[in-house]
């Protein structure tokens, strides 16, 4: 298994992955796509051979401040440690970087062992659907 990050050659096989696990609204637009990957500022990808099996992304400014938005894995190698591999290469070891996500539905146990806890303190404002 390899772990790296994404580089342009990999946005295609990314964008598949992900259409393919769950997130196919977010990217359906090619073009998007390729300018959510350039404007993030971390991720991981993880490979089994040529296979993408795993994808993280996120934003921070690598001194206080960290949102994941993006995790996911293929269903047949969950709970085999690749998203947590994924999500500590995302995060680094700075332990001074406040780390916030938007947990999807079912995924509590999996970010409650990775040391989130549920916040009493963040606000949200949606987007236009």
């Amino acid at each position: 298994m390899e772990f790296r990050a994404i580089t342009p050659n990999d946005y295609e096989a990314v964008r598949q992955f992900l259409a393919e696990n769950g997130w196919e609204k977010r990217v359906a637009d090619a073009d998007k796509f390729h300018q959510m990957m350039e404007n993030a500022s971390r991720t991981v990808v993880a490979f089994e051979d040529e296979r993408v099996i795993g994808f993280a992304r996120a934003l921070c400014d690598g001194v206080s401040n960290g949102y994941i938005g993006t995790v996911a894995v293929a269903e047949d190698f969950r709970k085999q440690g690749v998203g947590r591999e994924l999500v500590e290469r995302l995060m680094g070891d700075d332990k001074n970087i406040t780390w916030v996500l938007r947990a999807g539905r079912g995924s509590e146990e999996f970010w409650k062992k990775m040391g989130f806890s549920v916040s009493e303190v963040a606000m949200e404002r949606n987007r236009i659907q």
